[in-house]
């Protein structure tokens, strides 16, 4: 018998209408804070090329500029080495959104990102209310558009904000397709969320292993071997489409057959036998005389070397890989933080920093009880996002893939940051989905028992684990 579909009540549709409040008068308050910035004078910004104000600078803000600039003087293929060494691919889109005004073009980079991440969020909490996790839509959507790290990030030139909500957006679209329950190999919401992860990847390559986990998870619980098989062949074509222009983009522009020329770099930060793992005022790196030749070259060499040094000290590199998580879930502020994050407008903007500037501030917050809070924070951070993930995995069918999903985008950025430089700004890309979690998990720890039940048992099948058994007479 065909299952009956269920029609939302009047009521449902109100309440969803409702809870689209939160992200839109969130986005308006936002808004209403780009347009009342006062000018700074951002270091390495001519203020003759670009409006000093209505944006502010993430962590790798000029660099993104000093990329942008040679795109409006030369265009695409532009040979400003900036454009090599980081991907390009964050400055081209504000380059191709905003080649009307190179004056506002930063402006209209800031606003763009405000309403995307608003439509993002309401997106990503309307789909919920197609699931069991009604309950859970009004705290997510609180925490994600009250969250001031990640939400005033909308504004700050930078890729983070962008990823973060695109990945609401493909979670939305993972749930549609999965309550459509059919067996095409490709859905409209897989070929979307296949090109928005080719956006993401577009602006920070490794987002190409976060495409590949989440497809293979999706197509696995969703689809028969043989048509999971043809989804995962589209959907990394697509993902990789947009990555390698710029790889083609850069051998046309400066011969340099790379995405970018940065890694080795980063690694090199983080390792060697004076490392920390994250960031100590100094290059660390481990000796490495065959980084010799073109930039591609020398970053490709950078990169075996680091992992022959990795191979060769395992203690010291599973040392340093747990600094780095450490590093990875650290606050944004305070005495264990540590990242890239000083530049985000909350921590510029935070309450305690103005308390910091006195002695006694100082010593409160970065002296033993100003720690003591900050790792509870921490630890309550992660005890929240497992519980989260918990509760999704009892409820088993779609809510269940909903946190494998997320849990495994979360894990695989926090890998990435063990296996390079730990920094917490590389949490920020996947905040909307660590977030999420955490409301998931505190709201259902404040529930009264009665409300901590999972709701009816609806099993995730696992299609392409399915075994057939062919009948003959």
């Amino acid at each position: 018998m065909a299952k009956k579909k269920q029609v939302p009540s009047s009521g449902a549709k109100s309440l969803k209408r409702w809870m689209m409040v939160i992200p839109t008068l969130a986005a308006l308050i936002k808004l209403i804070i780009v347009f009342r910035i006062q000018p700074i004078a951002w270091p390495g910004v001519d203020p003759s090329l670009y409006r000093l104000d209505k944006y502010w600078l993430g962590a790798d803000g000029e660099n993104y500029i000093t990329g942008l600039s040679g795109l409006f003087s030369d265009g695409l293929f532009s040979e400003v080495e900036r454009l090599t060494y980081f991907p390009a691919g964050y400055p081209i889109l504000i380059y191709l959104f905003g080649f009307w005004s190179q004056a506002l073009s930063l402006t209209f980079a800031a606003v763009l990102q405000t309403l995307l991440y608003g439509f993002a969020s309401g997106y990503f909490v309307f789909k919920l209310m197609e699931t069991r996790l009604v309950r859970f839509a009004f705290p997510v959507a609180l925490i994600l558009a009250l969250n001031p790290t990640l939400s005033l990030s909308s504004y700050a030139i930078g890729y983070e904000s962008l990823v973060a909500s695109l990945l609401l957006i493909v979670l939305g679209l993972l749930i549609t397709d999965v309550t459509k329950s059919h067996d095409r190999a490709i859905s409209s919401q897989v070929l979307v969320a296949a090109a928005l992860f080719s956006i993401m990847s577009f602006t920070q390559p490794r987002m190409i292993a976060t495409a590949l986990v989440v497809f293979a998870i999706w197509a696995l619980a969703t689809r028969k071997k043989s048509v999971a098989a043809l989804m995962m062949l589209v959907t990394m074509a697509i993902t990789l489409l947009l990555p390698a222009t710029l790889y083609m983009r850069n051998i046309v522009a400066r011969d340099v057959p790379a995405i970018s020329t940065n890694l080795g770099t980063t690694i090199f930060i983080g390792i060697g036998p004076e490392a920390t793992g994250g960031y100590n005022g100094k290059y660390n790196g481990v000796p490495c005389p065959e980084a010799v030749g073109t930039e591609a070259e020398v970053d490709s060499a950078k990169v075996k070397c680091a992992i022959e040094w990795y191979v060769n000290n395992p203690v010291r590199t599973v040392e340093l890989a747990a600094k780095k998580a450490t590093f990875f879930w650290s606050p944004w502020f305070g005495p264990i933080a540590n990242g890239t994050m000083a530049r985000n407008p909350w921590a510029q903007n935070h309450p305690l920093k103005s308390t910091a500037q006195t002695q006694q501030g100082y010593d409160f917050i970065f002296g033993a009880s100003g720690k003591a809070i900050s790792w509870i924070w921490q630890i309550s951070t992660l005890t929240f996002l497992g519980l989260g993930f918990f509760v999704l995995w009892r409820m088993n069918g779609v809510e269940r893939l909903l946190g494998i999903a997320a849990l495994a985008i979360v894990a695989i950025n926090m890998f990435v940051s063990m296996a390079t430089i730990g920094d917490h700004r590389f949490r920020l890309p996947v905040a909307g989905l660590s977030l999420f979690l955490q409301a998931v998990g505190l709201t259902w720890a404040l529930s009264k028992r009665k409300r901590r039940g999972f709701g009816s048992e609806e099993k995730l099948l696992w299609k392409s684990f399915q075994r057939t058994t062919n009948l003959r007479a």
